[in-house]
């Protein structure tokens, strides 16, 4: 085996010539094989790495790229070179099938972020962002801050953005606890519940205190220190969490997991992406921390 592969895996050379190794081969035709079943590319490559199978001398990983070459790589039903390890009729039909796959994927991208164009804010200021694309770019698709005084601009491909909040759904669904919040400072009337007190208070002065009106002036009260309390987020926090539990992780973009769980996102520097959930917490490839907003 070489230390960098300049043949294709499942190949070795003995005396000079380009021979089938045994071992390598075997490990080709369970991929085709895996692949035809329905296996993505994604799982065959980390059931290969947590068998820790060589890819070379240097290292046991592998990863999507890799499996799709593989996948693509036509000298695996023989050349004048090399000879056949799979036959003509399962590379043709796993070639097919990567194809359909792609498109299919081409499409849930563009579905996937139709529905992000909304949800995409700049770290740097809070303002909307608006994607553009240039074929001047090696990565085609950026996203532009609509504030002007800011006007940030991160370059991330439509794949690395919905694959990154993909896993950092998944971190929710897997950690429920990344969608407590911080607690809150006790919680102190403001001016607009201490007014509608005041005004409670001198009703009740009055030699004819007016009940209707009372009662009307309690019951805002209560609206405003229930909006300005812990008990409304509180409550939202305990119904996500539990929503949290029924969910499984995913390997696409799920529009209703991420529309359930996700209040926005927000791009920064260097293409960093962070999950704004729905209890105002935070969720980044960083650390798996949050942060209260």
């Amino acid at each position: 085996m070489k230390k960098i592969r300049y043949i294709p895996y499942g190949y070795t050379m003995r005396n000079g010539r380009t021979v089938i190794s045994t071992e390598e081969a075997e490990i080709i035709r369970e991929i085709f094989k895996a692949y035809l079943d329905g296996a993505s590319l994604k799982a065959i490559a980390e059931e290969l790495t947590g068998r820790q199978i060589p890819y070379t001398q240097r290292t046991t990983t592998w990863d999507k790229a890799r499996i799709a070459r593989i996948i693509d790589n036509a000298k695996y039903i023989g050349t004048e070179e090399y000879d056949p390890i799979i036959d003509e009729d399962m590379y043709e039909a796993a070639v097919s099938l990567k194809t359909a796959r792609q498109r299919n994927t081409c499409e849930k991208e563009n579905d996937a972020i139709d529905l992000l164009r909304d949800f995409v804010r700049c770290d740097n200021c809070g303002q909307p962002m608006k994607r553009r694309v240039s074929m001047k770019h090696r990565i085609r698709e950026s996203w532009n801050c609509t504030n002007d005084d800011c006007g940030i601009r991160v370059r991330i491909s439509d794949t690395q953005l919905i694959e990154t909040i993909t896993v950092l759904i998944n971190r929710v669904i897997l950690n429920d606890h990344l969608l407590q919040p911080k607690p809150r400072k006790r919680y102190e009337p403001d001016a607009k519940v201490t007014k509608v007190g005041n005004d409670i208070a001198l009703e009740l002065e009055r030699d004819a205190p007016n009940e209707e009106y009372i009662i009307e002036k309690t019951i805002e009260m209560a609206a405003l220190m229930y909006e300005q309390s812990n008990a409304k987020l509180n409550l939202t926090v305990s119904l996500a969490r539990k929503l949290a539990h029924t969910m499984v992780t995913q390997d696409e973009f799920n529009r209703d997991y991420f529309t359930a769980l996700a209040s926005y996102i927000t791009l920064g520097e260097q293409g960093r992406v962070v999950l704004h959930t729905k209890t105002e917490t935070e969720v980044t490839l960083d650390d798996g921390s949050n942060e209260s907003s």
